[in-house]
């Protein structure tokens, strides 16, 4: 039987990226309720797109129920985004303590 270096990486790996993954989801979470809110949308339609059809459908679903186009609506949620990590890293601490570039 042989070492595989390959699997042993992966493995380690996804018990390491969990909570990173975790934290960005909850960041994503919180600017589409955030921004749905803001644009007096009911949020549980647009979570559920985020749930089956992934982000840029819960964002087009938002900005077509507020009759906003897609360009100002991605630069409020950019907004609610950046805000959401800024508190989210301040209630948890931030997840990416090491910084690229």
């Amino acid at each position: 039987m042989a070492f595989d270096l390959r699997k042993a990486l992966l493995r380690k790996d996804k018990p390491a990226s969990a909570p990173l993954t975790e934290f960005e989801f909850t960041v994503l979470v919180r600017a589409l309720k955030a921004l749905a809110a803001d644009l007096r949308v009911h949020p549980v339609p647009a979570l559920d797109r985020l749930a089956g059809h992934g982000p840029d459908a819960a964002l087009h679903w938002i900005a077509a129920q507020a009759r906003l186009s897609e360009r100002a609506a991605e630069a409020r949620f950019a907004q609610y985004r950046a805000d959401a990590r800024a508190r989210l890293a301040g209630e948890r601490g931030d997840p990416f303590p090491i910084r690229r570039g």
